[in-house]
């Protein structure tokens, strides 16, 4: 039997290669299937799809872009859901966070270090993660993740050159639940594309965050106005959003849900 090829144009979206120099014969998820996500995608040859699943041994702290963007999300995911049983966290395997069901109180292992080195390893992974993620899924939904507007993102995300903005709303404690919350996904209509090659941005929302990724060269000519009208418009009252803020540290992201819990 003929082997299956994860294939539409042939040509890798993060490296740019091509078969024969790279093959496309491994099942590549847009998003962490630990997350619950069940998307496939193509296009992404098996080597970048190894590296972004594959931790660097060779780090101070070992970590991969996958890992860094699955422990922030899934922590986030499962203290949504509510699901904090012994048998989900034996499932999940953190390697951050451990739920101490005696005392009911969700703690950070010692593997989490609260050093500037680690914490800015942490978020400059957690930032390719979500770049990830939008160029993968953006390339399922419209095949045009080759454009070479995205060529800013290929260099960060796989060659760690560059280091693009990445901002959200911060959370006052409110946080709806997606209906998809057990799987993940994007979906990208005209608005949202037009968003893309109009101002340069594109607008995520994941387990109630709000992330606007800079996807385009254009988004430094909109920047202001873009993100001036945008989080005005979603903060309104400020029932659920505060205020616009760049992702400087990880811990800048309410991941724990501190506030829902009423803790500051």
């Amino acid at each position: 039997m003929k082997k299956k090829k994860y294939i539409e144009t042939g040509q890798c979206i993060w490296c740019l290669k091509r078969e024969p120099k790279v093959s496309f014969f491994n099942k590549p998820h847009t998003i962490s299937k630990k997350l619950g996500a069940t998307r496939i995608g193509f296009d992404i040859c098996d080597s970048c799809n190894y590296f972004f699943g594959t931790i660097d041994r060779e780090q101070k702290y070992p970590m991969s872009v996958e890992l860094a963007f699955k422990e922030i999300m899934n922590i986030m995911r499962l203290l949504l859901k509510n699901d904090l049983s012994k048998e989900t966290f034996k499932t999940y395997r953190s390697v951050y966070f451990s739920y101490h069901h005696s005392d009911s109180t969700l703690r950070i292992k010692k593997t989490f270090k609260l050093n500037p080195y680690f914490i800015g390893s942490l978020t400059r992974q957690f930032k390719k993660g979500i770049f990830e993620t939008f160029l993968q899924e953006y390339h399922r939904e419209t095949k045009n993740g080759l454009d070479e507007r995205f060529n800013s993102i290929r260099k960060f995300v796989r060659f760690d050159i560059g280091n693009p903005p990445l901002y959200f709303l911060e959370n006052n404690g409110v946080h709806l639940v997606e209906e998809s919350i057990d799987n993940l996904g994007f979906h990208f209509p005209e608005n949202d594309c037009e968003q893309i090659d109009s101002f340069g941005f594109c607008t995520m929302l994941i387990y109630s965050n709000v992330f606007f990724l800079e996807v385009t060269p254009r988004a430094e000519l909109s920047r202001e106005t873009f993100l001036k009208k945008e989080s005005k418009k979603l903060i309104g009252s400020g029932f659920i959003y505060t205020k616009l803020k760049e992702l400087e540290y990880i811990t800048d992201i309410d991941f724990t849900l501190r506030k829902l819990h009423g803790k500051k």
